[in-house]
């Protein structure tokens, strides 16, 4: 898997500068905001913020602030935790990263890398007390930006993506056990968003269709 991820990485800088050079006449600057439609469904939040660049119009900027409640069943399925009955809430993260999209031929493919900071409540079902952490988390993850309307705006944006936790502090057991954690974190999600553009976009060639980026 970390052979994959370097080989990607290494074949999207060889076609970086054609795909900048390409696009830098058709790509104004622009924000976009969006959310991770996962952090709903298991009763947490996320709110995306998201920069391109005209000079970088490969290349997305994105600042993140989410929280989720995790199911127990995602925890029980690391094998120390087992049977263990952990709870955990991530409270409040902070998540910086950037997306690159490598090809010409398939825009709204990309691949990111980033990392966040992250503050969780432990606790355990039918036993007092909990416990807090936080944790450094670097993350590799690939995607595909989907524009469903030809002019842009609405976009979603399906993704896969691994997460290397490290404890920045390690909590304190809770009647005798020990919560672990796993580590990689494999996690998938769709986002959901809309691109709002800074300039004014230069009018595309007749054969050009950008419906994707």
């Amino acid at each position: 898997m970390r052979f994959s991820i370097l080989t990607l990485v290494a074949i999207s800088f060889l076609f970086a500068p054609e795909v900048a050079q390409a696009e830098r006449k058709h790509a104004p600057h622009s924000v976009s905001v969006s959310t991770d439609s996962l952090t709903w469904v298991i009763g947490g939040y996320s709110l995306i913020g998201t920069y391109i660049a005209k000079e970088l119009p490969s290349f997305r900027f994105h600042g993140e602030v989410f929280g989720i409640e995790l199911p127990e069943s995602i925890l029980d399925a690391h094998e120390p935790n087992r049977g263990e009955g952990w709870q955990r809430r991530i409270d409040g993260a902070l998540m910086l990263s950037v997306d690159h999209h490598p090809f010409a031929g398939l825009r709204g493919f990309h691949w990111g890398a980033g990392f966040n900071v992250q503050r969780s409540t432990l606790g355990r079902r039918n036993h007092q007390g909990s416990s807090t952490y936080e944790t450094f988390e670097p993350i590799v993850r690939v995607g595909y930006q989907w524009f469903p309307v030809t002019d842009g705006g609405l976009f979603i944006t399906p993704y896969a993506v691994l997460g290397f936790p490290i404890h920045l502090n390690e909590p304190p057991a809770i009647d005798g056990e020990v919560y672990g954690e796993a580590a990689i974190l494999p996690v998938a999600s769709v986002q959901i968003g809309w691109r709002f553009p800074l300039t004014r976009q230069a009018k595309s060639s007749p054969d050009r269709q950008p419906t994707q980026e």
